[in-house]
């Protein structure tokens, strides 16, 4: 009998310490997923907060650079820029640049085209501009020892031929001293001469 009691006290034994090592895993487990939660939604939340800052890329732009530059092309930038950088991303003036024919202080602008002039389309630029004068009335004047053969023929009176009569009288004798001195050449006489008198300018 008391071999029996042995043996049913043996068995409640090991069912008690079966259950206690049940319930102490059960419990761990528990605190294991409530502590691993936290951490989880911190990372998720930092990550969202980074993304939302993360600045957008500037838009490209681009401008084309021509005339007398080393390597003219399409200059590509991004924010802002200025016509020097875009010389300068072209290789540089070459020896021949009017380097002032251009701002290179001025902001570029999307699309833009850039003319760099040569020294020799320059000057004949600036001829080109000194060859019309202002009047105090802002009538503008032709300057007859500048013009070309098309500016004369803007004159009333004054077609191709005798455009050239008036060039080539130039070129023999050289500038007028006056406008007056147009009446020298055949075909033009008094009353030519007085519906350009006001137009014309020697000087």
């Amino acid at each position: 009998m008391k071999k029996d009691t042995h043996i049913i006290l043996g068995i409640c034994l090991i069912f008690l310490c079966a259950a206690a090592f049940l319930f102490y895993k059960d419990q761990k487990k528990t605190v294991l997923s409530e502590n691993m939660i936290a951490p989880s939604e911190s990372v998720e939340t930092f990550c969202t907060e980074e993304t939302s800052k993360a600045p957008e890329p500037e838009p490209e732009c681009a401008v084309s650079v021509l005339g007398a530059v080393k390597h003219p092309g399409i200059f590509r930038y991004q924010g802002t820029a200025r016509i020097y950088d875009a010389v300068e991303a072209s290789g540089g003036f070459k020896k021949n640049a009017a380097e002032e024919s251009v701002n290179l202080a001025k902001p570029l602008t999307d699309g833009e085209q850039i003319l760099v002039l040569t020294k020799k389309q320059m000057k004949k630029q600036k001829n080109e501009n000194n060859s019309h004068h202002v009047a105090d009335s802002g009538q503008k004047l032709l300057n007859i020892n500048q013009a070309g053969k098309e500016d004369f023929m803007t004159l009333p009176g004054i077609g191709e031929t005798k455009a050239m009569l008036i060039i080539n009288y130039r070129t023999e004798h050289g500038n007028f001293s006056k406008p007056e001195d147009l009446m020298n050449i055949p075909g033009i006489k008094e009353g030519i001469f007085n519906k350009i008198r006001s137009l014309v300018t020697a000087g």
